[in-house]
């Protein structure tokens, strides 16, 4: 499409015949992110205006958070065939929140918080020590804390670089912001796929844990046992190994969207969770739903 056919496609935004309308809508959408960009500007030009009419404004506000939507989630779609890139999909997931996003701003934020930690060879310490350390900056310095009850489904709460600003998290986006920093010094910490309360483990060896730690208690450090009575008398839940191994970040995606389109939906906001609901069947088979994973 042409310059001057985009323009006269956005134009007829305006006209009050709804089988237009239709038409234009329909030719807009199928256009997708490449009309995106004229799209927004005549969006943000007929605000600071004030010329475009109530009916173009309520046009844009329709047409435009969608396409910017279905980008995000195209873009998290392909991050899936190379998802090694933390930064990329915490990035991505907090562009659902808000499209206007920049990645240099996330990463600048996330260097913010990436030059406190400890500057140390980790292999001077044992991996206990290396997390207790960790944990001091983690907590103390930076004062990263768990989402109280009251706000437990606060849709914020779930959006990486939310979490980083306000330092405050649930289960999945806190161990994501930990384990984040935690790689950037060097320590194999891994998420693991633990219903209810999604975990992190130290696991010098991918296939052998050494320990676990739960972000939600601060830190806390523990063993296979406690997974067993956890499982046994809180969940009445039969241990599985999904329950114990270090799982791939696609999986920790997917919690953390799992719990934003539930977020989303406690505070009735249909648009939204259906949105973080599409990024998350885009990563591939769903969650098992025989298993309250919340």
């Amino acid at each position: 499409m042409t310059q001057k056919e985009t323009e006269a496609l956005i134009r007829l935004l305006d006209d009050p015949d709804k089988a237009v309308y239709k038409a234009v809508k329909k030719k807009i959408m199928a256009e997708g992110a490449n009309i995106l960009p004229d799209l927004t500007k005549a969006w943000q030009d007929a605000k600071a205006s004030g010329n475009g009419s109530g009916l173009l404004m309520s046009r844009f506000e329709k047409i435009v958070p969608l396409l910017q939507n279905n980008l995000v989630v195209a873009q998290i779609e392909q991050w899936k065939s190379h998802p090694d890139d933390l930064r990329q999909i915490a990035w991505l997931v907090s562009r659902l929140d808000n499209f206007a996003l920049e990645r240099q701003v996330f990463d600048s934020d996330f260097n913010n918080l990436k030059i406190l930690l400890p500057q140390y060879e980790i292999s001077n310490f044992t991996p206990l020590e290396q997390v207790r350390m960790f944990n001091n900056i983690f907590f103390n310095k930076l004062r990263f804390k768990p989402a109280g009850t009251n706000d437990f489904y606060n849709p914020h709460n779930c959006i990486p670089f939310k979490v980083m600003t306000n330092k405050v998290g649930n289960p999945v986006s806190l161990a994501l912001i930990y384990m984040m920093l935690a790689v950037e010094t060097g320590m194999p910490i891994y998420g693991v796929n633990l219903p209810k309360n999604f975990i992190l483990a130290y696991a010098g060896d991918a296939n052998s844990v050494d320990f676990y730690i739960n972000p939600m208690t601060m830190g806390a450090v523990f063993e296979k046992p406690e997974i067993d009575r956890f499982l046994r008398d809180d969940l009445k839940q039969k241990p599985e190994r999904q329950f114990y191994a270090p799982c791939d970040i696609i999986t920790i995606i997917k919690r953390l969207l799992c719990r934003l389109e539930l977020s989303y939906r406690t505070k009735n906001d249909t648009q939204k969770s259906d949105v973080a609901l599409k990024a998350y069947n885009t990563l591939g088979e769903p969650l098992n739903k025989v298993i309250d994973w919340e």
